[in-house]
């Protein structure tokens, strides 16, 4: 996924879950990103071929993670995540 310019399919999905917040510092500013779990079985999940990550919508951010899925790979996609945000953050403001 491009985390610099387009927003996730699933920014707008009612069935998310809120699982927690990360808290991310870059340039000295602390960020709260979202971390919402979705199922990705559901037939729209699966026509959209969307795998989770880092999404931007508008002046939201978020991460979006597999609900049904071990804890480590959860823990792994979470991380993933906060590495793209990180990446997308540092673009915004420090170029």
């Amino acid at each position: 996924m491009n985390e610099f310019a387009t927003p996730h399919p699933f920014a707008q999905r009612s069935d998310m879950r809120l699982v927690g917040v990360v808290q991310l510092r870059v340039a000295g500013r602390l960020y709260a990103v979202p971390v919402q779990a979705v199922d990705f079985a559901s037939a729209e999940a699966d026509s959209t071929g969307a795998r989770g990550g880092f999404f931007v919508q508008g002046d939201q951010m978020g991460i979006v993670v597999a609900e049904s899925t071990d804890e480590q790979q959860f823990k792994r996609q979470i991380m993933e995540g906060c590495a793209q945000a990180v990446r997308h953050l540092s673009a915004k403001f420090l170029n």
